[in-house]
């Protein structure tokens, strides 16, 4: 060990001493006179790691090379050596090679079932004109019913969507005829982006003729904030550009409702899809505790009962006490917190 590496070993330790629900098993040294192939055998494991960098996160923070899991549970790290007496003729031996195991990150402020939710709304792509924006929408009125909506994300590159319309040739906004012209048969809807994700100014959303007619927009339509823009053209109709000058889309809100909102069915689809997303880059715990919808529990409560729900998770959310009888009590329910556990997630982890 180099005299540089003492005081990262002393900040991992530190650190990891704060952390909770790390591989923190050990195993018990051997008594004098007794070697580690001498050992009797131990629990079976379903499952053994070997020949690799298992960080413990004890208060050592030791690095292991092995470890036995059986069920959802850690039974032992320490040595190859030392884990060979968990391993039966049904264990599941992985060879590592030196790769390095992890203790499963906890997000705490996750938001994860959005991620899944992202393509039920589809990308534009990198378009660079009208012309590349009219393609892409046509191609999605081919794999549309007709007279269905058609509601994609902004124009631009996700995910912060800068320097629009500067990026397309023409240096402006497609119109509603020219969204008409790529998808005559279905209602169109160019999604603004959410302000606060940019945090720049304005947002815009472009429709066609029929997304107008059905949010009732016609010329006589008045905006009812000033913050809000219906551009109209030289001889006053709208030119379905709604320009905004603030952070949330109101024009969404108030007139295109009836083309937004993700269906039950949208959420438990893409649920498990998100937690997989998140276990890609090591996350085994979410504990959303800024509160969630109903909507969002709910999705929740069916993948748990689905049993496609891979992720631990704790839900925080507010109830309403004055329009429900008083606190239910039940397995999965708690006052001010609703969580689940999957076992699946606990061996993953």
């Amino acid at each position: 060990m180099t005299d540089r590496a003492i005081p990262r070993r002393q900040f991992l330790k530190t650190t990891g001493a704060a952390m909770s629900g790390g591989l923190a098993a050990s195993l018990a040294a051997p008594s004098q006179g007794q070697t580690e192939a001498s050992r009797p055998v131990a629990r079976p494991a379903d499952l053994v790691l070997r020949n690799g960098n298992i960080i413990t996160v004890d208060s050592d923070f030791t690095i292991a090379q092995a470890v036995a899991i059986a069920g959802d549970k850690i039974i032992a790290v320490g040595s190859d050596s030392a884990i060979a007496a968990h391993i039966a003729l049904t264990t599941r031996v992985v060879d590592l090679n030196g790769k390095t195991v992890m203790p499963g990150l906890i997000d705490g402020h996750a938001h994860m079932d959005r991620e899944g939710l992202k393509g039920v709304y589809p990308s534009l792509g990198r378009v660079r004109s009208i012309a590349d924006i009219q393609s892409r929408i046509a191609e999605l009125a081919r794999a549309t019913p007709r007279g269905e909506w058609i509601v994609t994300m902004p124009i631009g590159d996700a995910p912060y969507y800068f320097d629009v319309p500067g990026i397309l040739a023409e240096k402006r906004w497609p119109t509603r005829q020219e969204l008409d012209a790529a998808a005559p048969d279905h209602p169109v809807f160019i999604r603004s982006i959410w302000g606060f994700w940019r945090h720049s100014l304005p947002l815009v959303a472009c429709a066609n003729t029929e997304a107008l007619r059905r949010a009732g927009i016609t010329r006589d339509t008045v905006s009812p904030v000033a913050t809000l823009k219906i551009e109209k053209d030289a001889a006053g109709e709208p030119t379905g550009v709604f320009i905004e000058g603030e952070m949330q889309p109101l024009a969404e809100l108030i007139w295109f409702r009836q083309a937004f909102g993700f269906t039950r069915a949208d959420r438990l689809r893409a649920l498990p899809r998100s937690a997989q997303a998140y276990h890609a880059y090591g996350t085994t715990s979410v504990f959303e505790e800024h509160g969630v919808a109903n909507e969002v529990l709910r999705a929740y409560k069916d993948a748990h009962r689905d049993g496609v729900l891979t992720m631990r998770t704790a839900l925080v959310f507010s109830p309403n006490w004055k329009a429900i009888a008083g606190p239910r009590s039940g397995p999965s329910w708690r006052p001010g917190l609703a969580g689940w556990a999957s076992p699946r997630s606990a061996t993953t982890g």
